[in-house]
């Protein structure tokens, strides 16, 4: 077959034609002969049904007579047909009556192909039956001579096959001729013509040739043709102009290009490359590769590139080095094969600025912008390297938290930028006193944090180290520091840990060091603890207590009571709301154990807010019922950080509307603290907060810190004077004196004045005594429930109650 399908294409076709004659004539036939022989079968069986028939009733008898001679008479005129090979007779019990056989004859077919073509073709039985009287003589049994079947099959097919096999034959060279001009001979005048055309030009064949098979398919495959090269040229072009585009393109890259060669001997560079690596231009390809590379790598980068699968691109990064000069660079290597040349593609990047902003990147992630010191996250990172060394070592380490104390009162009185030159002062200063083996980082806002690697193997010897660490750095904050134009007093308070690995992570052991921290503010600041186990457990409960908190905030767990405010005539004025909280496991809770804690973790400004709506609620409820007279006032206490809020007034206002109370029945109580933190904000405030008819009282005078030049210029209503200044009147004259003084002063700024902590008739009378005439204690009423406070305190008071 390879044989014709390498010869032209009239020969291809011509011996493919004959063959398929050839073939489907043998098809055509042997489907004749199969329905030949199908015919010729039911001949056959007509044939022997009419000899049986012709002897069947004359051997019934002879049998029935036991007349043998008869019967091979009968015997013999069948043997005489050729087409007989045998006849056999049995009685009526299976034994041979008689029998007789054909005499030899030759034969063209062969028996296997007698027996193939007639397989169904066996023996002729027929049952030898007297009528009268009725009697089975016997069967007579004839075998046929299929061979001679064969032949006469043979002698009727052979001749038709020859003919239809001739017939085909000469079909087929017609076919094969018309074909060879019609299809052959045109199409190898047009493949002729095609070895003779040029770029941009026409076939040149003659006007026959287009009139002839304009609209058959050899004229469709000539326009077919003629436009594909029209395309062909069009593509032709268009590569060239991508070639030359992307020449341009190589040639113009920022990035150099070098192409190398099995040995990594530079074949091609463009511009981008040679002026990185000071290439001669007419030079490039007698240059090797590792010239640019240090030596000591070298070897590496080849074996890289020689185990580098084709078409699968790789990045490396390396150190060029170019005339004395070093520099990184980012590689591209690809390897492909190109007409079984195998080259190597590379892309070269000079990445010395990306790994500037790296650096410059790494140095933002792991180092304080203010400071310049090393963060949290390059502390934490550096006490994980430690955990995982010391895990295979006995040798102790320790974290100190350092905190400023107050540093918050001084960035907000002096400014942010008088804060940020403390904290580079106190950093400096400080980075003097430990060494280079240990860590000192900015943990954030005022708090820094040392890590000390290694400290020995006793434990003893290593806290007594951190001790004295400590104790340095307590004495250098001590110190007076220059910050700007001002002079600050600042101090510190330390919490230290110390650790081996055990089971201990870094989340852990900050946190024991925190603890620690917590517990030397706890103290009093300007001091150090180090960490015990027993720590961890106030800390727990403190964090219980937050969870705790966050979970009565979120599900309004607290109440409201009510402890009511006198005149000197032991008549009620007023009431102050006190928040209390009863926990399901702790019970009553004091505010003066959660409420700086609310203060501490944001929760103070929710709390606040409802405690506004439920008093505000609860006084509206009370005027409806007639329980609350219009000059009485409910004082409501403010947080420092409530009020800050730049939403306190419009949720003030908001809460008056939304339960229809008088301004007039508010008395808003905030603390000297109050004003600390901006002294302007806090006066506009006050002063709006006064347009709305709200009155305005200052808690737990005298504990705070404000100047006291403040107070002429506060839009205040009253003045409540601590109790700790109340408890020791009788018995302390510097208490006294105080007391005197307040009032002194309250009443020549025209201001009211209300004792707090009044619990016995002697400090009543005394107060008295010294013009004091508003009171709030146990003398009076403890605080209770809204409806124990209307049964306990309110009776048939009238509406003439003097105001203060």
């Amino acid at each position: 077959m390879s044989l014709v399908f390498s010869k032209s294409l009239i020969v291809k076709q011509a011996l493919l034609t004959l063959v398929l004659a050839v073939v489907l004539s043998l098809i055509s036939n042997a489907i004749q002969m199969y329905d030949g022989i199908k015919h010729q079968r039911k001949i056959i069986d007509q044939d022997f049904n009419e000899l049986i028939a012709v002897v069947e009733q004359p051997l019934a008898a002879a049998v029935f007579r036991l007349d043998r001679a008869f019967a091979q008479q009968q015997i013999n005129s069948l043997l005489l047909s050729p087409s007989i090979a045998s006849v056999k007779v049995t009685d009526e019990i299976g034994h041979i009556f008689i029998e007789g056989k054909a005499e030899k004859r030759a034969f063209r077919s062969s028996v296997a192909l007698a027996d193939l073509m007639f397989s169904n073709l066996n023996t002729f039985q027929r049952s030898l039956t007297i009528e009268q009287p009725t009697f089975n003589a016997g069967i007579l049994t004839v075998v046929p001579e299929k061979r001679y079947l064969m032949d006469r099959l043979l002698d009727t097919h052979i001749p038709l096959l020859v003919y239809n096999l001739l017939k085909d034959i000469l079909l087929a060279c017609l076919i094969s001729l018309i074909f060879y001009y019609l299809v052959t001979y045109p199409l190898m005048r047009f493949t002729r013509s095609l070895t003779h055309i040029g770029q941009h030009q026409k076939q040149p064949l003659p006007d026959a040739f287009y009139q002839r098979h304009k609209s058959d398919e050899l004229g469709h495959l000539h326009t077919t043709f003629t436009q594909l090269w029209t395309h062909l040229n069009s593509a032709l072009s268009d590569l060239e102009r991508s070639n030359s585009h992307t020449k341009a393109m190589i040639e113009h890259a920022a990035d150099g290009i070098l192409l190398l060669d099995v040995n990594q001997q530079i074949r091609m560079a463009n511009s981008a490359a040679k002026t990185m690596l000071k290439l001669e231009q007419n030079d490039v390809t007698s240059v090797s590769l590792a010239r640019f590379h240090d030596p000591l790598h070298w070897p590496e980068f080849v074996n890289l590139v020689d185990t580098l699968s084709l078409n699968s691109p790789q990045t490396v990064e390396t150190l060029y080095q170019v005339q004395g000069r070093q520099f990184p660079v980012e590689i591209r290597l690809v390897k492909y094969d190109v007409q079984d040349q195998v080259e190597t593609l590379m892309l070269i990047r000079n990445v010395s600025e990306r790994k500037e902003a790296e650096a410059h990147i790494h140095h933002l992630a792991y180092y304080d912008p203010i400071t310049d010191l090393p963060n949290r996250q390059y502390l934490t990172d550096r006490l994980t390297e430690r955990l995982k060394l010391t895990a295979m070592q006995n040798s102790y380490s320790a974290v100190v938290f350092m905190d400023l104390d107050r540093f918050k009162v001084i960035n907000d009185s002096l400014g942010h930028n008088v804060g940020d030159q403390l904290l580079r002062c106190v950093s400096k200063q400080l980075a003097g006193l430990v060494s280079s083996e240990v860590v000192f980082a900015r943990m954030g806002g005022d708090e820094f944090a040392f890590l000390l690697e290694p400290l020995g193997d006793h434990l003893a010897e290593a806290e007594q180290r951190v001790l004295d660490l400590m104790n340095r750095i307590t004495l250098a904050c001590q110190q007076v520091k220059s910050a700007g134009h001002h002079e600050v007093h600042i101090t510190a308070s330390l919490g230290a840990s110390v650790f081996q690995a055990n089971d201990l992570c870094a989340e852990v052991i900050l946190k024991q060091a925190d603890t620690a921290l917590y517990r030397a503010k706890e103290s009093g600041r300007n001091t150090y603890a180090m960490y015990r186990p027993e720590m961890q457990a106030a800390s727990d409960a403190r964090l219980e207590m937050e969870k705790a908190l966050h979970h009565a905030t979120e599900n309004k767990l607290f109440e409201l009571y009510y402890q009511p405010q006198n005149n000197a005539e032991g008549e009620l004025i007023g009431a102050e709301a006190l928040l209390r909280w009863r926990d399901s496991n702790k019970g009553f809770i004091s505010p003066a154990e959660f409420i700086p804690l609310a203060e501490e973790i944001g929760l103070i400004v929710e709390i606040g807010t409802w405690v506004l709506n439920e008093a505000l609620s609860q006084v509206a409820t009370w005027l409806e019922q007639g329980k609350w007279q219009s000059s009485w006032r409910m004082s409501i206490n403010v947080s420092p950080i409530q009020f800050q809020q730049a939403s306190f007034l419009p949720i003030l206002k908001s809460q008056l509307e939304k339960h229809h109370v008088p301004a007039s029945c508010v008395d808003l109580e905030i603390t000297e603290n109050t004003l600390l933190n901006d002294w302007e904000t806090s006066l506009t405030k006050m002063q709006a907060i006064k347009e709305l008819g709200v009155y305005l009282s200052i808690d737990d005078f005298g504990t705070g810190y404000s100047s006291l030049k403040y107070l002429k210029s506060l839009p205040i209503d009253r003045l409540k004077i601590d109790q700790s200044f109340v408890r020791d009147l009788l018995t302390d004259h510097s208490d006294e004196a105080i007391v005197h003084a307040v009032i002194a002063m309250a009443k020549a700024l025209k201001i009211n004045v209300l004792a707090e902590g009044v619990e016995t008739l002697p400090h009543l009378d005394r107060l008295k005594e010294i013009h004091c005439f508003y009171y709030q204690g146990y003398y009076f009423g403890r605080p209770a429930p809204a409806d124990q406070f209307i049964a306990s305190f309110v009776h048939d008071s009238s509406d003439t109650a003097p105001s203060f």
